[in-house]
């Protein structure tokens, strides 16, 4: 199979254009922050930042295009940031003003309502730390289910931002006690818990989760389709065995949905899967540096593809005794001296040895003939058991030596 090792995203702008609003800015600086430094990656940011009203990315992102392309800097837009910042003040100075209203009349309904918008006004302009503060007010408020789930729902989504993996992991366990018939919850739900795994490095539970999202009807979400189908990738090929690869990922019909938009994710996922393992690693290689500017991902990435590496070699030798070490090494596109190197860390606690003097990985024989005169020897044994068991039931019986219980004999009733 020839796999097409090409990145994923070649274009920003279409890479960007799957989110919007402070998520969008969020996910764009990170990747302006951590990629080569580009005059055109710069004004995307800045041009963003002013979309979103946001003046700190908005300043910061013009000091680093000065900085970094001295020929193509630009000044700061000082009219922009003044009429920028006013129009911010006024807007909560509005709400600020209706909220105190709404406390002195007691309207419960309305001053829920008010924290929320300011919670989300300050989402948007990206202050964190403002936005959750309000979210957190309006529970006091809510009346309804509806309320207390979308309260839980916007204090996940910031947290997962804030990367507070303890509250997001606490407040979704809050909604497991909340019916919810709402798809698009749900799936905000699980995309939330699925991150959260994985934060963790439990990769095994984030594939599981990842790869069961429902890919129809996708609205404006913390991560889009495409960030699915990679994390779900990776983590499976970190943690699954060749079973469980073909029937959570290759066999699934919901994740081929996922699949079948991304050509170039579906090959490798495939050529591993079809035990082709150079090309396999080859092409995961040739995306590293693209997996690193996810927001997400980044600060996995290593260790994903060091244990994908060892997961592959493990499904390499496994069904063999024996395996050529040289044969070995080329499917894993190294040399065998760094492969034995490899393999004494990975077979350290397994039953394997490696035979350096002639280049081969014997695993223990599995001695058949053995195990089948075990199987018959217990067998008989329990055969032995029962037939004396029966013998000594039947000379009970002929002799007379079972005791009979008396039947109670009920009162008579008088009419």
């Amino acid at each position: 199979m020839d796999v097409e090792a090409s990145p994923v995203c070649l274009d920003l702008d279409s890479y960007i254009s799957q989110y919007v609003g402070n998520v969008c800015l969020q996910r764009l600086k990170f990747f302006v922050d951590n990629s080569r430094p580009s005059s055109d990656n710069y004004r995307l940011l800045i041009q963003t930042a002013m979309e979103c009203k946001n003046i700190t990315v908005y300043t910061d992102a013009v000091e680093a295009l000065n900085n970094t392309c001295p020929s193509e800097g630009i000044s700061v837009n000082v009219d922009w940031i003044t009429q920028t910042s006013k129009h911010l003040i006024n807007k909560v100075d509005r709400l600020e003003q209706d909220l105190k209203s709404y406390q002195l009349s007691q309207d419960k309904e309305n001053i829920r309502r008010t924290h929320q918008m300011l919670g989300d006004h300050y989402h948007d302009c990206g202050d964190l730390s403002n936005a959750i503060k309000h979210y957190q007010k309006s529970r006091d408020y809510g009346t309804t289910v509806a309320h207390t789930m979308e309260f839980l729902l916007n204090i996940i989504k910031v947290s997962v931002y804030l990367n507070h993996w303890t509250s997001v992991s606490n407040y979704i366990k809050k909604t497991d006690h909340i019916d919810n018939a709402d798809v698009k919850i749900t799936r905000r739900l699980q995309l939330a818990k699925g991150l959260c795994e994985m934060s963790h490095n439990n990769y095994e539970h984030a594939a599981r989760i990842f790869a069961n999202i429902p890919c129809d009807s996708w609205d404006n979400e913390i991560i889009s389709p495409l960030c699915v189908l990679v994390y779900a990738s990776l983590c499976a090929l970190a943690s699954f065995n060749r079973r469980d690869f073909q029937k959570l990922l290759i066999e699934n019909n919901n994740f081929k949905q996922y699949m079948d938009a991304q050509p170039t994710i579906r090959n490798f996922l495939f050529a591993f899967y079809n035990r082709e393992f150079s090309a396999g690693l080859r092409s995961l290689e040739l995306l590293r540096s693209e997996f690193k500017l996810d927001l997400f991902l980044s600060s996995h990435v290593d260790n994903l593809f060091e244990k994908i590496r060892s997961e592959s070699i493990k499904q390499y030798y496994r069904p063999y005794q024996t395996c050529d070490m040289t044969k070995m090494a080329e499917a894993f596109n190294t040399n065998v001296d760094d492969l034995e190197l490899e393999l004494m860390k990975l077979v350290a606690d397994q039953p394997v040895r490696i035979d350096s003097h002639n280049k081969v990985l014997r695993t223990s024989e599995d001695d058949e003939r053995s195990r089948i005169f075990e199987n018959v020897l217990d067998l008989s044994l329990m055969y032995k058991q029962k037939t004396q068991a029966l013998l000594v039931k039947s000379a009970i019986l002929k002799a007379g030596l079972v005791i009979k219980v008396p039947v109670e004999e009920k009162p008579s009733t008088s009419t």
